[in-house]
């Protein structure tokens, strides 16, 4: 059975018993990753021998690109692929104005967390994506940046998730991302975004402990939280700061906590209150993101914080030295912002 060229074991297993010299992988890597060359026959440093038996044995992609669309500003584009069973999944490329890009990458075919304000989280979990079926999604990423003279700075797992919940597929594809000969990113441009399953944050704190943290908050109690994350009735927040203090504890490493503002269900200001309280002389940073309201949305509950609330919410915490900002919302227009992810062709 074929396997993935970026599979690096499984490639060196089959050079090795084609008994083809070492040096013949690094000639291998350096064409796709440095070269972005994705088609066997156009590898020129390699021979012909070694072509064909790349072609045999190994393919370059099992997701089929069902789905490209950019938006106006051209800011953000959202991928949609196809997998070899037929699940949809998708990734977004974020050119930001500062010139850094970022990848927003899935992990699953949709997501088992069910939290009621997701597009995402009311498709459920297919299955948790392969290794190979996220490295595509990366290089794919990578390789179009590339050709409009662009660089892929930074990755975030956080589009379809819960990535804890996929952790060693993750894990494998952070190494690959980091790998000098592959992606060659900083450990530090990696961030992962989890709804705070416990004790998976603990084994990331060891594996990775250069890597970012990000946790979906949402509310600064249970009572809020249970609400509209489920997975809050698993690990309450009691359970999920005595873990995060101990990851601060062993990688000082700052934690940047999600909170989109929905109106009228978490964004009361005694709610700033409770939130500065939580989070008080804690390493952390607060990004509150306005709701992306999407089409499957009961428009009597979920709907957008105005502006002036959220800045609100940001001054209490700046006036208790709790650091936040607001993110800027990128491709609403194409629904590729925030919890709108649910598979939906745009237009090209």
């Amino acid at each position: 059975m074929n396997f993935s060229i970026h599979d690096e074991k499984k490639v060196k297993e089959l050079l090795e018993k084609s008994w083809e010299k070492a040096f013949r992988y690094n000639q291998i890597e350096n064409a796709i990753y440095k070269n972005f060359i994705d088609d066997f026959d156009s590898m020129n440093t390699l021979s012909k021998k070694v072509r064909e038996l790349l072609k045999e044995n190994t393919y370059f992609n099992s997701l089929e690109v069902d789905n490209i669309v950019t938006s106006e500003n051209w800011q953000t584009t959202k991928i949609l692929f196809k997998t070899k069973t037929w699940e949809f999944i998708e990734s977004v490329i974020m050119r930001h104005l500062t010139w850094r890009v970022t990848l927003c990458v899935s992990c699953q075919a949709w997501c088992p967390m069910a939290c009621s304000f997701c597009a995402t989280g009311k498709l459920w979990l297919l299955k948790n994506l392969e290794y190979s079926e996220i490295v595509e999604q990366i290089y794919f990423a990578a390789k179009l940046l590339n050709d409009e003279g662009n660089k892929l700075r930074n990755i975030v797992y956080m589009w379809m998730w819960e990535p804890m919940l996929n952790y060693d597929n993750v894990a494998q594809s952070i190494n690959f991302a980091i790998n000098q000969k592959k992606m060659d990113l900083s450990n530090r441009r990696i961030t992962v975004s989890t709804c705070w399953i416990v004790p998976w944050i603990n084994r990331f704190m060891k594996d990775f402990p250069q890597s970012s943290l990000a946790v979906s908050l949402h509310a600064p109690n249970d009572e809020i939280r249970k609400q509209i994350m489920p997975v809050d009735h698993t690990y309450p927040l009691k359970t999920l700061m005595s873990t995060l203090d101990k990851y601060v504890e062993e990688t000082n490493k700052r934690i940047f906590y999600e909170y989109i503002m929905i109106n009228w269900v978490n964004d009361n200001i005694k709610l700033a209150h409770e939130l500065w309280k939580l989070l008080e002389w804690k390493l952390a940073h607060v990004n509150f993101i306005p709701y992306n309201e999407w089409e499957w949305t009961n428009s009597d509950w979920f709907k957008t914080t105005p502006r002036f609330i959220i800045e609100k919410f940001q001054s209490i915490l700046k006036h208790y030295w709790v650091v936040s900002t607001i993110r800027m919302t990128m491709g609403d227009d194409i629904d590729a912002a925030c919890g709108q992810l649910a598979n939906k062709k745009s237009e090209s």
